[in-house]
């Protein structure tokens, strides 16, 4: 006997990813782990049973890391996905390898670190430079900027199995993708016209300028060109100039409700948050411009988060109240519930980041140990939700009462899908990753 607020249903679930640069390596790692965790129920026999995802959606790197889960396999299986992440993470590091790289990427390893040192040039600065020193800022430079981009579309292609000038990919049939970005000069001069969400033609899957669109960084990237169909109906494109997703929607979630039928809207919305909600410094909050500008970007990247779960917990009222009247039909009828749970980034004491420091300069470090710390961290988090029914219970952040809880199937320990990984050389990092990241029991 399930109490009333439990349903027995095999929820449909959606999976948004926010966007964070270098830190959603922690989402590849959650992504690696639930993947592996669909294919092993897969094999149990067990495939559907428990969660039928409808879709991924993500911002900036979260985007990046979603579309590779989402996109297609040749044999379906959930875990290529899984591979796939791992194997999108491991290129993107700067590494001392110099195989598989062309020559221009050889000493990416000492460029990374200079950056990361350059972007946290106010921690090591006297004092009395730091009153000064902020107002300068560096241009991206155009060149610098498509050399990298071009960098991060050979990694999607060598992922994902393209030809080296295929421009666009398709995802798992019947599976929704949203990647968020910003229209940054925005001509239509409306508030809500500058939001974007791609693919543009779902049809005909992603373009990897429109992943590239999301992953915008102002900081670093000269604003991304691309050519989209203008929204008063006449069918012609122009030329838009794109920033990061973070800007607009950071994950994409309204795009899986707005202006669809109940059977295609989630039941279930896993949120992969990156940014802190509490400030993690002194007590009287940020001071110095290093701290400042960190907050500034935890709090931006958090801003349209809050702004769509509030509208969510609105509908799950509405949604509740209606259930207690008689059958209705027509458009209230599609008004339905989500339970909203979350996978969150954070640093613990006796865990593979505990000596790292989650900045705002660290957001855009490729160190190799780094990205693993990240990805073992993923991993932990996501077995840790898991395994304490977080997956299938409305968050306490949510109006708990209007949601529904979910059975929770027995959730494979990390090391147990060791096996499932495949590739033999995933398979000794996931290994690693699995035991530097281990939960206590």
């Amino acid at each position: 006997m399930t109490s009333p607020n439990v349903s027995a249903c095999s929820p449909r679930l959606a999976i948004a990813c926010q966007g964070g640069g270098s830190h959603t390596a922690f989402t590849g790692g959650v992504l690696a782990y639930l993947f592996l965790s669909f294919e092993h129920f897969e094999r149990k026999g067990e495939g559907g049973r428990w969660f039928d995802l409808l879709g991924l959606s993500g911002t900036s790197g979260g985007a990046l890391t979603a579309a590779m889960a989402w996109s297609a396999a040749p044999d379906g299986s959930w875990a290529e996905g899984a591979r796939r992440v791992l194997h999108y993470w491991n290129r993107n590091k700067a590494g001392l390898d110099p195989r598989g790289k062309p020559p221009q990427w050889w000493p990416e390893y000492f460029s990374n670190a200079a950056g990361h040192w350059l972007m946290s040039w106010q921690d090591v600065l006297p004092a009395a430079w730091q009153d000064v020193l902020p107002a300068m800022s560096f241009a991206p430079m155009a060149t610098v900027s498509a050399m990298i981009q071009a960098r991060m579309k050979a990694d999607m292609r060598a992922v994902v199995g393209l030809a080296e000038d295929a421009e666009r990919f398709f995802g798992r049939p019947g599976m929704d993708f949203f990647a968020g970005a910003v229209d940054v000069v925005n001509p239509e001069d409306e508030p809500q016209s500058a939001f974007r969400t791609f693919p543009e033609r779902p049809e005909e899957g992603v373009r990897l300028d429109e992943l590239l669109a999301s992953a915008c960084i102002p900081e670093v990237f000269v604003a991304r060109p691309l050519s989209v169909e203008l929204r008063d109906g006449s069918g012609r494109s122009e030329e838009r100039f794109f920033w990061d997703g973070l800007y607009s929607q950071n994950p994409p979630i309204n795009d899986f409700f707005i202006d669809r039928q109940r059977d295609r809207k989630p039941d279930l919305l896993w949120v992969v948050q990156i940014n802190p909600n509490r400030y993690e410094g002194s007590a009287c909050g940020p001071r110095t411009p290093d701290e400042q500008a960190d907050r500034r970007n935890e709090l931006a990247g958090n801003l349209s988060l809050g702004q769509e779960l509030r509208a969510i917990d609105v509908v799950n009222k509405i949604a509740f109240e209606l259930a207690e009247l008689p059958a209705i039909a027509g458009p209230l009828a599609d008004y339905k519930a989500v339970t909203v749970c979350f996978v969150r980034l954070a640093a613990r004491d006796d865990g593979p980041l505990a000596r790292y420091r989650l900045d705002y300069a660290s957001k855009l470090d490729r160190d190799p140990a780094f990205i693993d710390a990240l990805m073992a961290e993923g991993i932990a988090a996501a077995y840790a939700a898991a395994v304490d029914h977080r997956l299938v219970r409305p968050h306490e952040c949510m109006n708990q009462v209007c949601a529904p809880s979910y059975p929770n199937p027995a959730w494979p320990a990390p090391a147990d899908l060791e096996a499932l990984v495949g590739d033999a050389a995933l398979a000794r990092q996931w290994r690693r990753l699995a035991a530097a990241g281990k939960v206590p029991d």
